[in-house]
């Protein structure tokens, strides 16, 4: 019994080292073959930012007509947007992997400015494949990194535009395009 667990030991050593000698010739036959050490540094993919901001969670109690007092930010992707939306809202496509781009959060920044608002309630739920068919929620997260941004009076409403239309929202369709 040992002495065929020592055959089939060393066939395997001898079938790992030829394939790695095969491998390894075939690299280096190659003008752009891959170095055994990495000659630059390698890229994140996606940085994970470690983050102490918090949004809290906005309320039905939250939400009221838009006007002076209160901001609203789509979180959805700009189709979405263009279909329906929070009237008076303004589009800030959140990515899943990436975030807020820098100019996304600038405008929603400078929308708060302009209509010197108090509250901001983000509101968005998005599809995305391996969501077992339901929704993510980047209302959050985009809340989150408003905050981080030192927009103050920031809140996160869940339940997307759905929610919001149930508690009295007026919502605009097929406005054409995203703001």
């Amino acid at each position: 019994m040992l002495r065929v667990t020592l055959r089939i030991a060393v066939q395997a050593l001898i079938i790992v080292l030829a394939a790695a000698g095969v491998a390894t010739a075939t690299d280096l036959a190659r003008p752009d073959g891959i170095p055994l050490v990495a000659e630059l540094e390698y890229d994140i993919f996606a940085p994970c930012v470690d983050s102490a901001a918090e949004a809290q969670a906005a309320t039905a109690k939250d939400l009221g007509t838009t006007g002076a007092s209160i901001l609203y930010v789509d979180a959805r992707p700009a189709e979405a947007f263009a279909a329906e939306h929070a009237e008076g809202a303004v589009n800030a496509p959140y990515s899943v992997l990436f975030g807020a781009s820098p100019e996304i959060i600038a405008a929603v920044k400078a929308e708060a400015a302009a209509r010197k608002v108090k509250e901001i309630v983000v509101y968005g739920e998005i599809s995305e494949p391996g969501a077992d068919g339901g929704a993510v929620d980047v209302a959050k997260p985009l809340a989150e990194q408003l905050v981080e941004s030192g927009l103050p009076g920031v809140k996160h409403f869940k339940g997307g535009l759905p929610a919001l239309k149930k508690n009295g929202v007026d919502v605009v369709q097929g406005s054409g395009g995203a703001r």
